[in-house]
Formats: structure tokens, sequence, C-alpha cells
């Protein structure tokens, strides 16, 4: 991540592979500035919803949320984060060409145990 764009907070996910997720809902012109600077990402703010969906947030802009299935897959994780008072903060990148990009955050999955 760039520097200039970490934030307090707990990095998500803190174990297993990673997979970029698509966000649903991005609209790009929403997208803050260093978002379009940074090719290796920036952080974004996973809060959990009253309706069990995970919003991917700037400061005070709501840039889309994570599927359902994702949602479910980091709760635990985001609750967590909660109880602890930190803010769970997630690697974002735009990709796609300019007006049509979309936002993938960065997750993670359990690693099955053998």
């Amino acid at each position: 991540m760039d520097p200039t764009t970490r934030m307090p907070g707990r990095l998500v996910p803190a174990g297993g592979g990673h997979v970029p997720v698509r966000v649903r809902g991005f609209v790009e012109d929403a997208a803050p500035s260093r978002a379009h600077r940074s090719e290796r990402g920036f952080a974004v703010v996973l809060a959990r919803t009253a309706h069990d969906v995970v919003k991917v947030v700037d400061g005070d802009t709501v840039l889309g949320y994570l599927p359902e299935g994702w949602s479910q897959t980091m709760d635990f994780e985001l609750w967590s984060c909660e109880q602890a008072g930190e803010p769970a903060v997630a690697r974002a990148v735009l990709e796609g060409a300019r007006g049509e990009r979309d936002l993938f955050v960065m997750l993670s999955w359990r690693r099955s145990r053998a």
C-alpha cells in the first residue's frame, strides 16, 4: 500500500490466501483521487451494516458493498475488530480502463486443514 494512504486499524484479512473481490454498487466518480494514482492499492475500511452486508468505506464515502457470501465470510473478523475498537482496514485496487473501472478489495479464504 502507498504509505500516504495508511490508516490506523487492523489490516484484514489476517491470514489465508488473498483474492480480489469485486465491490458491488461501486461508482468510479466516488473513488478518492489517491485511488487513481496508486497501482499497488489504497486503504479502505470495511464495516458491518445492520443488513448483514459489509460496506467498503473511504472516510465518509461508502464506495460499495461486498457480495453476500464474502460479507458472511468476513463477519467474525470484522466483529473482532469492533470488539477491539479498531477499524478493519483492507487494500483496494481499481481495475479497468478509465470510465469503466471496477473496485476490488483483497480478501482471503480460510485454509483447509488437512
